[in-house]
């Protein structure tokens, strides 16, 4: 990476590719990380490997991927929305990147910042919330680390929570009883990690309790 491309910080954005065609060359573990994330994207996914990994070979047998056994060629990728160059090979890595460019496809080529459009980072995943961690390729493996410590902050079951005050929240709004500034100190409790303490301890119930009670006050 040179210097020029150190005067900017990368744009971080969240992308809907649900049934968006995305290609990953390459048949390995990188390779099948890349591929399992699309999937949970919801993504249309084709991956091109001359030598597939098993985990990947079934995944092609349960219909979840379209499965290109042999060498990359630059058609594989025309029509795609991402490619994700994952091979053990840098050069091929490089070559893929180029190709990608050319058709103004974005491109993450692993390991290899000089030759990607974007970066997937490391992502902590709690129900409907994603908190994604970049690095912009410089130190993959730092981001790891950061990721591990927020999900000791966020377990599992903020999830749920997320989901809990979604739906909470969406009744204070649709209430026309309720005064603006009821409802404002409502949803700022319900975001107060006190209150996902409630959850977490006392359940969906207690919360609703406790927020009936900012509404309406005794």
């Amino acid at each position: 990476m040179n210097s020029s491309e150190n005067k900017h910080h990368l744009f971080p954005v969240f992308l809907n590719i649900n049934k968006k065609k995305c290609v990953v060359v390459g048949g390995g573990k990188v390779a099948l990380r890349k591929v399992t994330d699309l999937l949970e994207a919801g993504a249309e996914t084709t991956v091109v490997a001359d030598y597939p990994s098993p985990e990947i070979e079934q995944l092609s047998r349960q219909d979840e991927i379209k499965l290109v056994r042999r060498k990359f060629k630059k058609e594989d990728i025309k029509d795609a929305f991402l490619v994700f160059a994952a091979t053990d090979d840098s050069l091929a890595n490089a070559e893929i990147s180029s190709t990608a460019r050319q058709y103004g496809i974005p491109v993450n080529a692993v390991d290899s910042p000089v030759h990607c459009d974007f970066f997937s980072g490391a992502v902590v995943k709690r129900g409907p919330m994603l908190i994604a961690i970049s690095t912009s390729g410089y130190f993959p493996a730092l981001a790891a680390g950061i990721r591990q410590e927020i999900e000791q902050l966020y377990p599992e079951s903020f999830g749920e929570f997320i989901k809990t005050a979604g739906e909470l929240r969406q009744h204070i709004l649709s209430q026309n009883t309720i005064s603006s500034d009821k409802k404002n100190e409502a949803l700022k409790w319900l975001a107060r990690r006190e209150t996902f303490t409630i959850f977490l301890v006392s359940g969906k119930e207690k919360v609703c309790e406790e927020m009936k009670k900012i509404i309406f006050p005794s």
